[in-house]
């Protein structure tokens, strides 16, 4: 009987099944990447790192809070001044240079001594036992009757939050006042809780009703006392240029606008030199002006990353303003665009906030890990519930920056010939977290330059000289400000106030005689366009496109 013809190895079932196992089996381990063993190392260090440490060092201070929870205009915040004004010695820590400014103000105008503490200046007042600051300057090391955290629903805030969750837990006052929005309430007694504090609470309501009144069709619609809100610097001077070429003075308010040139803009329309304000999302933060209407222009802003609709959190706390107490008996708010987005925003309640901001551990800073690593590692952490981390985004791109920098000031020397500034990572770490617009490719140069200035103990270099236009003199303005948080964080203490309150003037000078440069034109006629307007093209220029033929006017 002729044999049976074997199948083909391969033909058996399971054989490729098989030889994949074997060969998995077989196969030798790959050796791990030693980068990636030190990330995987520099997470684990860094995982350790949450609020216990705070919580620890708050059990330690003696404290009495009071949260005064309300919404806008409805006179937490001065409450909370008035126990700070009666108090021996005190802080004031709110999130913006102009709030500490007014703040510095109304306590000296009142005959309280108070110094002022920003980013940009320290005005000492001799005698004075009061300090108005930015959060970010607040002296945990000094023990004081009374203090203020302003605007505290920011703790959630990613890039800022940590502030706030640092003054909460460290702040050495025997009577502490914390400034809330409602949605912010569990959040802080939370806080507040995890280390047993003693606390009052204060409920506030609004002291002025708050109504939406309608659509507004153009901005020439205005009234005086009004608040139109746009979300560009662009598009706040092109408002105000179009109101103005209607015979209706205008104000101005925008972020990249220096603080003492904001306070002009401010005194003008407070005193009646101008009849309304336009204003981006700058004007929700606090600051007293007698507002009648909001009226939004628009509905969208630039979040970094898209444009998108407002959230209805961020549309209360700009309508908010309307209806300063004393002055009107309700406020009102209107919108040019999405009526109902708005309407409906004002009805909502909010819900409570659920996280705090946990700060970059400055611990890591005396660890071998090489500083990038560290933030890159830290911004990828996994989520943690009742957690955010705050976001080293910013000085990520400067630090790369500043590496750029530091391999130029080493390449071809000697460690010995090497300045030893260029090592010491606390000063790195103090560069890289001045508040400087990592956008701006100008400013960062002049930042950098300033930084190598330093490590190689050198003057600092000047700013650029042109001064001709409205962005020159913002832009040298915020490089002298740069330029002045550098030399504190090296503890040198450099008055050029006078200079910077010179460019002010010019600033505040150009934006009462230039605004007509801002005007929209159609791009074929040079029509005026409506500031808000969609398009680059006027009405009558657009039918003609769309039927093929342009008349030779």
């Amino acid at each position: 009987m002729p044999q049976q013809k074997r199948k083909k190895t391969s033909d058996q079932p399971g054989y490729w099944k098989r030889l994949k196992l074997r060969k998995k089996l077989n196969k030798k381990p790959k050796p791990k990447d030693p980068e990636e063993m030190m990330r995987e190392e520099i997470r684990n260090y860094l995982l350790t790192f949450d609020m216990e440490k705070l919580r620890q060092y708050a059990l330690t201070l003696d404290r009495i809070f009071v949260l005064h929870i309300g919404p806008t205009n409805s006179g937490k915040t001065y409450d909370a001044i008035q126990a700070l004004k009666n108090a021996e010695s005190g802080f004031y820590l709110g999130p913006l240079r102009l709030l500490a400014l007014e703040m510095y103000d109304s306590m000296n105008e009142d005959g309280i001594r108070c110094s002022l503490l920003t980013g940009e200046e320290s005005i000492k007042i001799p005698g004075a036992e009061h300090t108005a600051s930015t959060i970010e300057l607040c002296d945990y090391g000094r023990r004081v009757d009374v203090a203020v955290i302003d605007e505290a629903q920011m703790i959630t805030d990613r890039f800022r939050g940590d502030r706030w969750a640092r003054a909460i837990y460290c702040v050495n006052a025997a009577e502490v006042h914390i400034c809330l929005a409602p949605e912010a309430e569990d959040l802080i007694i939370r806080i507040l809780d995890s280390f047993h504090a003693d606390m009052r609470i204060v409920r506030h309501e609004r002291l002025a009703p708050l109504e939406f009144a309608g659509p507004m069709r153009s901005v020439k619609g205005a009234k005086p006392g009004d608040a139109l809100i746009v979300f560009s610097r662009r598009a706040v001077l092109s408002v105000a240029a179009e109101l103005e070429n209607s015979g209706i003075k205008a104000s101005v308010i925008y972020g990249a606008l220096p603080p003492v040139s904001r306070r002009e803009e401010v005194r003008r329309f407070t005193e009646g030199e101008t009849e309304v304000v336009v204003a981006t999302d700058a004007i929700g933060m606090g600051v007293s002006l007698p507002i009648k209407r909001i009226v939004f222009c628009e509905t969208k802003k630039y979040d970094g990353i898209k444009n998108r609709l407002l959230n209805a959190g961020e549309i209360k706390q700009i309508a908010g303003r309307a209806g300063r107490y004393g002055i009107y008996d309700k406020g009102e708010v209107l919108s040019m665009t999405d009526q109902r987005l708005v309407r409906d925003a004002l009805k909502t309640v909010l819900p409570q906030a659920a996280d705090i901001t946990v700060p970059f551990p400055e611990e890591a800073l005396d660890t071998d890990y090489p500083l990038d690593i560290l933030m890159k590692v830290w911004n990828k952490l996994p989520p943690v519930e009742g957690f955010f981390r705050a976001d080293m985004s910013e000085s990520l791109i400067l630090y790369k920056n500043l590496k750029q920098e530091i391999e130029r000031i080493c390449r071809g020397r000697k460690k010995q010939e090497i300045p030893p500034s260029v090592f010491d990572r606390q000063l790195i770490y103090k560069m890289i977290t001045c508040p400087v617009d990592v956008k701006n490719e100008r400013l960062v140069d002049y930042w950098k330059r300033c930084c190598s200035a330093i490590f190689r103990n050198r003057p600092l270099p000047e700013p650029d000289k042109e001064e001709g236009t409205l962005e020159e003199c913002e832009l040298k303005y915020k490089e002298l400000d740069a330029r002045h948080q550098l030399m504190r964080r090296i503890g040198v203490e450099e008055d050029r106030m006078e200079e910077k309150l010179d460019l002010c003037k010019k600033i505040n000078m150009l934006l009462a005689l230039d605004k007509d440069r801002y005007l929209r034109h159609c791009s074929y006629c040079g029509k005026v366009l409506p500031s808000t307007s969609s398009y680059g093209m006027c009405d009558r220029c657009y039918q003609k496109m769309q039927i093929g033929w342009f008349d030779t006017e």
